[in-house]
């Protein structure tokens, strides 16, 4: 695993819990606002069986990929790897329709983290497939700072504590796959697990302590590596930032790993008019809002040389969390300057009937995503089973 605080070459894999959440339009115009600030980027596809991210970028699917690399030995990693129509940014297409690309031998994705490692290049971002897959977990973990995008909608906010959870998991499994015992202890957990019956990390690590105190601290100082970022896409208000923090809490409680927030997207029409016409999101919009925060983000990352670690003024803000909180708030007043009424109603036409019904709306998300958390601990303490 990449520890990215002391590397210079950055590997950002990105990923979401559920398709749908806008991960491939983050890659794609979060690389090309890396590479306008002089930073050789180089994107990478690797939603293998389902790869159009150069669609994002306005490319046409006619170059070697992925896909060609792993069935052609003749193809090296080098051959993939393409000039794009933007300075300073390169682009490795997917599966390129290769059929099998998504059913990656061991040996295989050995071979393509290697060959990733070793890329030339200031920053790599890993356009991941959605889901929990044990390919698309494991190049998550190439990095200790790998991107977690999300809604704020409970289901997508459960589906990223999902992603986690499984990531932590494959972690332990991948540190001690060559010890017998805590092999065992993980596996017997794997084969007893039951619906809706899954033990925190605490009670693994207790697990594993039992068995040897040097492999628990071991656990610990892995795990310890570990510093998501999340992203929030598709925002409608700053209160959305409430559920988030419930996500961030739930991340804690239960898989012992500290996440930061890398900012706050609010919905914007021109995503689907740039997806529409397969062109880059400046191309339908260079002054829109989710331009700006895009940008925002990756100046956020360019000025922080020991990136996931952020040059934070804590004399203003609490954490990256915060700070994303104070972001939405100053974009949401940018876009609607009368907050709690509609973009189509003028400020004397908002009722109180309007005011309530959008608080509650928050209110009821936030505790129903509360009464989930409560849910998941009451089963945990049932007993040490992983779902």
């Amino acid at each position: 695993m990449i520890i990215n605080e002391n590397a210079e070459r950055k590997i950002l894999p990105i990923a979401s819990g559920k398709g749908g959440v806008g991960k491939s339009v983050l890659v794609a115009n979060l690389g090309i606002a890396l590479a306008s600030f002089g930073q050789r980027t180089v994107l990478i596809d690797m939603d293998l069986g389902g790869s159009n991210l150069h669609t994002y970028l306005g490319i046409k699917n006619r170059a070697r990929g992925i896909g060609n690399f792993i069935s052609d030995k003749s193809v090296s990693f080098a051959d993939i790897r393409a000039r794009s129509p933007y300075p300073n940014l390169d682009f490795i297409p997917g599966d390129v329709l290769v059929t099998g690309a998504a059913n990656l031998s061991y040996a295989q994705k050995r071979s393509l983290i290697a060959n990733i490692e070793k890329l030339d290049a200031d920053y790599i971002l890993i356009d991941l497939g959605s889901g929990t897959h044990f390919n698309t977990i494991d190049f998550f973990l190439m990095s200790n700072s790998g991107v977690l995008v999300t809604t704020p909608q409970a289901p997508s906010i459960l589906n990223a504590y999902g992603f986690l959870k499984n990531a932590v998991f494959r972690l332990l499994q991948q540190t001690f796959s060559d010890h017998k015992g805590v092999t065992r202890l993980l596996t017997d957990i794997v084969k007893e697990r039951q619906p809706n019956s899954t033990p925190t990390i605490a009670s693994i690590l207790n697990g594993i302590e039992k068995l040897s105190k040097r492999a628990a601290a071991t656990a610990r100082s892995e795990i310890a590596k570990l510093r998501p970022s999340i992203v929030v896409s598709m925002g409608d208000r700053p209160e959305d930032m409430e559920i988030v923090q419930s996500l961030r809490a739930l991340i804690e409680q239960n898989l012992n790993v500290t996440p930061l927030c890398l900012g706050f997207l609010y919905y914007d029409y021109i995503v689907r008019e740039a997806v529409g016409e397969t062109v880059p999101l400046a191309l339908v919009g260079r002054d829109s809002l989710i331009l700006k925060e895009i940008d925002r983000m990756a100046q956020k990352i360019v000025h922080s040389e020991r990136f996931p670690e952020m040059p934070l003024d804590l004399d203003e803000y609490e954490d990256s969390f915060e700070l994303a909180a104070i972001e939405a708030e100053q974009d949401y007043r940018s876009i609607n300057p009368h907050p709690h009424t509609r973009m189509d109603q003028s400020p004397d036409d908002a009722s109180a009937e309007e005011f309530i019904r959008l608080i509650s709306a928050q209110k009821a998300e936030i505790r129903e995503l509360q009464q989930t958390i409560r849910a998941l601990t009451m089963q945990q303490q049932s007993g040490p089973r992983y779902g």
